[in-house]
């Protein structure tokens, strides 16, 4: 009779290792799979080490190296007798035609642009100022103005969560309003969305001139309903609108930033508007990726994400009372909010 296996606790400093690593380099592992494209290069099947090296111009053993890490997370596998890698579920995702692709995602997140602040985050701990100041010496949104190549891979990844979007329009009834104005909406992804979903609404784009510059053309269905203007939400938002959405807009600013965008959308609106704001609220739950987003947007921004009682603060303060909150499907929520 077998002896009986006693389960044993696993360590704290175990616990702790497994955290730090290989935390450490998985996501510059999976930036570096996206920068040279590997996943689309595998979507007609299982390739040898030698083909992929000749169709990224990598290094042969270096990139053989990289695939054996990648795949020991089940991301790509070995394949006909460990001498090709194909395709995993996980890696599949990572194909810039997938309809769920997080290929923006990783070029984003294992950036520069992203990676060096984020290595500074115990400078904004010290000092309360986003690290992005201090690495880069200007803002985030004012280093994407001059960096048309970094900004095109931050809007990629901001409009590449077609789950996220499906999500918001499943979660409130759109159809009620006449004119919708996205604040901030940046490709227009989100806008494009509600529309599609309810034919007797039109929509405003709005976003910064170096973000609307690159918005893609509206589809067909929709183009007609969509208007896309270029300004600064910080000096005023389009008027007339009877629905003002910001969709992942107020975390990225401190508290007086964001009082100054919903003042600007207040004063816009018409009387008996309403203001959406898509957004993570923060619970007492243990949530690592809302708790880490939080840290991400002090170290690029020095916004922060908010707790319920936080989005009903710089409501009040800034002429409006929060209506109503509401879950959606993939873990954000949209308030809704009155002006007073």
């Amino acid at each position: 009779m077998p002896a009986e296996t006693i389960p044993t606790e696993i360590p704290a400093s175990m616990q702790m290792m497994q955290l730090l690593w290989p935390g450490a380099l998985v996501v510059q592992a999976i930036h570096a799979a996206a920068v040279l494209g590997i996943a689309d290069l595998l979507a007609g099947g299982p390739k040898t080490v030698d083909q992929l090296a000749a169709a990224t111009n990598t290094d042969r053993q270096s990139l053989a190296r990289l695939l054996r890490g990648l795949a020991s997370l089940g991301i790509f596998r070995t394949a006909i007798g460990n001498v090709q890698y194909d395709q995993t579920p996980l890696s599949d995702v990572l194909r810039t035609d997938h309809p769920a692709s997080l290929r923006p995602w990783a070029l984003m997140l294992g950036a520069e642009f992203v990676s060096r602040p984020t290595a500074a985050l115990t400078s904004a701990i010290r000092t309360g100022r986003p690290a992005f100041h201090q690495v880069f010496g200007t803002s985030l949104f004012e280093h994407l103005a001059e960096h048309p190549e970094d900004s095109t891979v931050f809007d990629r990844a901001m409009s590449s969560l077609p789950a996220y979007t499906a999500a918001v329009v499943g979660a409130y009834d759109f159809s009620q309003f006449e004119r919708v104005v996205d604040v901030g909406g940046g490709r227009g992804a989100l806008l494009t969305a509600i529309l599609a979903a309810n034919p007797l609404v039109r929509g405003v784009l709005y976003d910064l001139p170096a973000v609307t510059r690159g918005a893609p053309a509206p589809p067909h269905s929709v183009a007609g309903r969509m208007d896309i203007v270029a300004g600064d939400f910080f000096a005023s938002v389009p008027g007339g609108g009877d629905a003002y959405v910001l969709s992942g807009v107020i975390h990225d600013w401190n508290d007086e930033r964001a009082v100054a965008i919903l003042k600007n959308c207040r004063q816009a609106m018409l009387a008996g508007g309403r203001l959406l704001i898509c957004d993570v609220v923060l619970t007492t739950a243990s949530d690592p990726a809302r708790a880490m987003m939080d840290l991400l947007m002090l170290v690029l921004t020095g916004g922060r994400e908010r707790t319920e009682e936080e989005f009903r603060a710089l409501l009040r303060d800034s002429g409006f009372a929060l209506k109503s909150v509401r879950a959606t499907a993939m873990g954000g929520s949209v308030l809704e909010a009155l002006p007073v």
